[in-house]
C-alpha cells in the first residue's frame, strides 16, 4: 500500500494582482471531520492534513504568513484574479477537497522520515 500517492495543487499569493500556482506529485491528503462539543453545542468541524515527504517539498513556498494562500486537491488549471468567479473563495466553493493554508510543521530536519505537514481548513 503506497501513502505518499495524492497530487495537490497550491496557490500562492505573489503580490495583489498575482497568483503562483504549483501543482505538487507524491503527498499524502488526509480528510478529518470531529465532533466537538462547546457547552451542550454540538459542531463538525473538518480539516485536512497534507503530507509532503522529502523529494517534494525543496523549493516551495509553504507558509501562513498571507491567510489567502490555498491548496487543492489533484492537478487542476484554475487561474486567481480579482474578479467575480476567479477569487480564492470562488475556488474553495468549486473544489470542495480544498482549504486555507493554516499551519506548517516543518520536520525535514528529523534523521530520518522527513517531512513537511500542513493543515486546512
Amino acid at each position: 500500500m503506497a501513502l505518499f500517492t495524492d497530487t495537490v495543487t497550491i496557490y500562492h499569493k505573489v503580490s495583489d494582482s498575482e497568483w503562483k500556482r504549483t501543482v505538487i506529485y507524491g503527498v499524502q491528503w488526509t480528510d478529518r471531520e470531529e465532533r466537538q462539543n462547546d457547552n451542550g453545542k454540538i459542531s463538525i468541524v473538518r480539516y485536512v492534513s497534507v503530507t509532503f515527504p522529502k523529494g517534494t517539498y525543496e523549493n516551495l513556498s509553504i507558509s501562513t504568513e498571507d491567510e489567502e494562500d490555498c491548496m487543492v486537491y489533484g492537478s487542476i488549471e484554475d487561474e486567481i484574479a480579482d474578479e467575480k468567479g476567479k477569487r480564492v473563495s470562488d475556488l474553495l466553493k468549486k473544489y470542495p477537497k480544498s482549504g486555507i493554508i493554516r499551519s506548517v510543521r516543518d520536520n525535514s530536519n528529523r534523521s530520518h522520515l522527513k517531512n513537511i505537514k500542513v493543515v486546512l481548513d
